[in-house]
């Protein structure tokens, strides 16, 4: 992995629900599942196999989680790793950009007027979740994508990073 002498971490936030997130404090689970399935070549998973686990952790580490509160879990399903929209990572395994889901589960919400509980697995509410970084800082973003300083040099920990903090920034507004 190349370290980057300066880099800029871009996120796209794409709200698929009309109404925001509320501020939550207080997650009952973060779960992180890496479906990289709709790109038979992806070989990401390859080089980096605990994709899944060091995103969770990161998120983990910006948020409260209470198992058994009364209170919803947050799912993340990261769908592409790229560099540069090439799902096909070099030799090195470098990528430059992460593509998800993030899915708002409240299992306790009512779905009828007998008060039937929604099934798991069910999003109240979801986003999609689009992280892409470069090398230097004179670089022009793709369109729609906000900027944001990585907190570490490397491109996998600044993209795991980067996209943990979105994802809190984003569910807790």
């Amino acid at each position: 992995m190349n370290i980057l002498k300066s880099a800029t971490v871009s996120a796209t936030v794409l709200l698929t629900s009309t109404a925001a997130l509320a501020s939550q404090d207080v997650w009952t689970s973060v779960d992180v599942e890496a479906d990289l399935s709709a790109f038979e070549q992806s070989n990401a998973l390859d080089y980096w196999p605990t994709l899944e686990r060091d995103l969770s952790a990161a998120i983990a580490e910006r948020v409260d989680i209470r198992a058994g509160e009364d209170a919803p879990a947050l799912r993340v399903e990261i769908n592409k790793v790229a560099i540069d929209g090439n799902v096909v990572l070099p030799a090195t395994g470098e990528f430059n950009e992460i593509v998800g889901t993030i899915a708002v589960i409240d299992d306790g919400v009512p779905t009828s007027s007998n008060n039937e509980v929604a099934s798991q697995n069910i999003p109240e509410q979801s986003f999609a979740l689009r992280v892409y970084a470069q090398l230097e800082e004179g670089q022009t973003p793709p369109e729609g994508y906000i900027l944001v300083a990585p907190s570490k040099d490397d491109f996998y920990t600044a993209l795991v990073d980067a996209y943990a903090k979105e994802v809190v920034e984003y569910v807790e507004q």
